[in-house]
């Protein structure tokens, strides 16, 4: 069985035909066909999943010359995935053998090149372990070649078959899962083991992604065409890829100086509260904070560079309530408001994280705590993140385009 022979000393390949053609190709009496591979007559045949293909009129003693060995839903999935590429611009080989610059030899399943593109897809029907697939594909990287794998999974209710050490997804050794279709008319095969996105926001995490089905060629076309991407687990744990309603807010403060006009201490007093959301920093007053912004003010800023918790206060003569930075040594208001702490000669604080676990609950870490994967947020190297999955390790997601 084999995709290509010679008619009348022209290579052609099966998969270029549309069913039409083929049958009139079939009834062509006036052309010789040749197999391509010892220049036997060949015949033009059809199986019943509707592989098209040539085959040798006569059984060959040479059994060298003979493609055993593949099952018929190898040769159809190799057929189809052929035909998509074809009808993709490629120019498609099927069985191609080629070298590695240290002479090792490759045969790809199926080998497309466009421009100066070389790709290779190997359709895996049998098992293989995880070290052969990643010696195998070794081979294709040292001949510039990019190739993509296709591992047959059980049954329909087992449609994973990237597990154990499969599982490991890196873009260097793109690995998904197919599975002969019994459910969808039309849908021959189905590839598992692309993600979609679960949220129309632009900020996820790893959570936020799910595996789901294509058809054959949807997948094919896809992943030609650049619309399935590799994301790796770095980004998920960027500001670009973090969980919609589990932001992490950067927090620091302005701190100046304040003379006490009671006892003439001098205290350190907030001239300005920052934050820091998706790389972009805004500042404000004291005044302008929330009750909850001011208690973690107090609560973790005040102890560690020893000011007075800022407090709300009510003029009597006025008749109007402030929030003011008070003395550190007797308690007396300092700066009304925020309004005159000066700004010259500001010390920085380090910061804290607020981790939004909801609408009316976070959860605060602070400079140099461990984080796992969950808290998704870095920035100047001034927290520390600790990764379930190495940088390396990530998902196939589809782009939208």
């Amino acid at each position: 069985m084999a995709f290509d022979c010679v008619k009348n000393d022209e290579q052609i390949y099966s998969f270029v035909y549309s069913l039409k053609d083929w049958i009139a190709l079939k009834e062509d009496k006036t052309s010789s066909f040749n197999m391509a591979c010892c220049d036997n007559q060949a015949i033009l045949k059809t199986s019943k999943l509707g592989t098209q293909f040539f085959a040798h009129k006569v059984k060959p003693k040479d059994s060298n010359c003979s493609t055993g060995g593949e099952t018929a839903e190898h040769m159809h999935i190799k057929y189809l995935v052929s035909k998509i590429l074809f009808e993709c611009g490629w120019t498609v080989k099927v069985e191609k053998k080629g070298n590695t610059p240290s002479g090792e030899e490759w045969i790809a399943d199926i080998y497309a090149e466009k421009g100066k593109a070389k790709i290779a897809i190997e359709v895996q029907w049998s098992p293989q372990t995880f070290i052969e697939t990643r010696r195998r594909q070794e081979k294709y990287a040292q001949s510039g070649v990019r190739c993509a794998w296709l591992l047959r999974s059980g049954s329909m209710r087992e449609t994973n078959a990237i597990t154990g050490d499969y599982a490991y997804s890196t873009k260097d050794l793109p690995v998904f899962s197919v599975y002969k279709n019994k459910t969808q008319d039309g849908q021959n095969y189905m590839v598992y083991n692309v993600n979609k996105l679960d949220s129309d926001s632009s900020q996820y995490n790893h959570r936020s992604f799910t595996a789901i089905t294509l058809p054959l060629e949807g997948f094919i076309k896809k992943l030609m065409s650049q619309a399935i991407v590799f994301i790796p687990c770095e980004r998920f744990t960027s500001t670009n890829f973090m969980l919609r309603y589990n932001l992490i807010v950067e927090m620091y403060l302005g701190l100046s100086k304040g003379f006490c006009t009671v006892c003439g201490y001098s205290s350190k007093i907030v001239s300005e509260v920052r934050f820091k959301k998706n790389y972009k920093t805004h500042a404000k007053k004291v005044k302008n904070c929330s009750t909850k912004e001011i208690k973690i003010i107090n609560t973790y800023f005040a102890k560690m560079y020893l000011f007075a918790p800022i407090k709300q206060v009510r003029s009597q003569i006025l008749n109007k309530s402030y929030i003011v930075n008070s003395c550190f040594e007797c308690g007396f208001p300092i700066d009304r408001d925020g309004e005159y702490a000066g700004i010259s000669n500001k010390r920085v604080t380090k910061s804290i994280f607020i981790k939004h676990q909801g609408l009316n609950t976070e959860k605060i870490y602070l400079v140099n705590t461990l984080l796992n994967t969950e808290c998704v947020y870095s920035v100047n190297n001034s927290i520390k993140i600790e990764y379930d999955e190495n940088f390396d390790f990530g998902r196939w997601v589809i782009k939208e385009i």
